[in-house]
């Protein structure tokens, strides 16, 4: 780890955790607009800032600590010193957080914000749809350099040529990391333009981020091959990241099961998104066992653009009086 402040032994400050303090600022700043367009007042944003900090910190930490857990041999799950045990949650300066753990508390914090300020529903985190992405943009920047976000080895003579991959043993490997700052950035610029045209402010907006960021997220973990958070050929943040958006899905389908009338798209719906992500696992396996890199990523790509136009019908459904 590149460590930016040493005191004698103690190290203090590292790039990443810099990046991290200066990505949680950078988003909750850019959900100040949304906020006062939406005419909460700076109150609102304030309580925000407080619940979300906190929230996104704690879950971040939990989730890569269980599943720290789960990829420990039984041994080895409650020795302290190992730091694999839910009692290793606080050892907060010992490093290890998941994105995605991060993500689900900052809507924890933003549900928590509403309750405290007693703002209309969804109005918070509907705000956060635009801070969180800026967040990741900034985080994913700050990987570059501490081993984090690496790829495979890139075999693209015009990729190397742009001076952008990153070397391992020697090796330019690809930046996932920034291809998931770009990612970042497109559903930043996506979600402000949604901001400005949504009118309702139930929190859907955020749910149409998080179904966006879980599906993107499937496949760009998928390409990361920095060891982090996996197990064999599971990786643990790509599992959480496809939960997301099935969530944001269940919600939809509740909403539109309680309005009048049989919705038999529902049910073809959640078959097909059984499939899809049953396709997504099999292409998962040909990364490593097809051969063609090309083609296990483009037919997971595919699943998840299945999945994502199934989640906007049940959104549609959801909506309709």
């Amino acid at each position: 780890m590149d460590f930016l402040l040493t005191i004698g032994e103690t190290e203090l400050l590292t790039r990443f955790g810099l990046g991290c303090a200066l990505a949680a600022l950078v988003g909750l700043l850019m959900t100040g607009p949304v906020i006062a367009r939406r005419g909460l007042g700076y109150g609102a944003w304030i309580r925000l800032c407080v619940c979300v900090i906190p929230c996104a910190w704690l879950t971040a930490r939990l989730v890569y600590v269980t599943a720290d857990l789960v990829m420990t041999p039984l041994e080895a799950m409650f020795d302290l010193n190992t730091g694999r045990s839910l009692e290793y949650v606080p050892y907060f300066w010992e490093g290890g957080y998941a994105l995605t753990g991060a993500v689900i508390g900052a809507v924890l914090g933003g549900k928590l914000a509403e309750l405290w300020s007693r703002s209309p529903k969804g109005a918070l985190r509907d705000a956060l749809a635009v801070g969180i992405p800026a967040a990741i943009l900034v985080e994913r920047l700050f990987e570059a350099g501490t081993g984090l976000g690496e790829g495979r080895i890139v075999g693209s003579s015009w990729l190397i040529g742009l001076g952008i991959c990153p070397l391992v043993e020697g090796d330019p490997v690809h930046p996932v990391y920034l291809y998931e700052a770009i990612v970042a950035g497109i559903l930043l610029i996506l979600m402000i333009i949604a901001s400005l045209l949504d009118h309702k402010h139930e929190g859907n907006l955020l749910r149409g981020f998080l179904v966006l960021f879980g599906l993107t997220q499937v496949l760009l973990e998928s390409m990361r091959a920095d060891d982090h958070m996996v197990e064999h050929f599971v990786h643990i943040q790509q599992v959480v990241a496809i939960v997301i958006p099935v969530a944001v899905m269940i919600h939809w389908s509740v909403v539109s099961a309680r309005k009048p009338g049989r919705h038999p798209a529902l049910t073809i719906g959640w078959i097909v998104t059984a499939a899809a992500i049953g396709g997504a696992i099999l292409a998962e396996f040909g990364v490593d066992r097809w051969g063609n890199l090309l083609l296990a990523y483009g037919v997971m790509a595919g699943c998840m653009l299945v999945v994502g136009f199934i989640a906007l019908e049940f959104k549609r459904i959801a909506d309709r009086g």
